[in-house]
């Protein structure tokens, strides 16, 4: 009898230790996953925040906030340069 006590409370003692360690793999994965979501959501903000600029200080005018610049250039031209200039740095940031 008291072997099988002692089989019994081996096993809950190993049963234990790996739901433990399975834990302290969940808890890492799940840290580090939002770890990454911080990072790639701060990264996607300050890129839009200097998208908006770059838009804002090419397609308004200087001395008026409220009317648009009447370049020779369209809007949407300006708009796509800006777009591939953000591209453009965006790659040369992950390099």
């Amino acid at each position: 009898m008291k072997f099988i006590l002692e089989t019994v409370a081996e096993t809950q003692k190993t049963s234990l230790a790996a739901a433990l360690d399975f834990t302290d793999s969940v808890l890492l994965v799940v840290e580090r996953l939002t770890q990454l979501n911080i990072e790639v959501s701060r990264a996607a903000f300050e890129q839009s925040s200097e998208m908006t600029l770059l838009c804002l200080n090419g397609c308004l005018a200087e001395g008026n906030a409220f009317a648009w610049h009447t370049g020779t250039v369209s809007g949407v031209e300006r708009f796509s340069r800006y777009c591939q200039a953000i591209s453009e740095m965006a790659q040369a940031a992950k390099q």
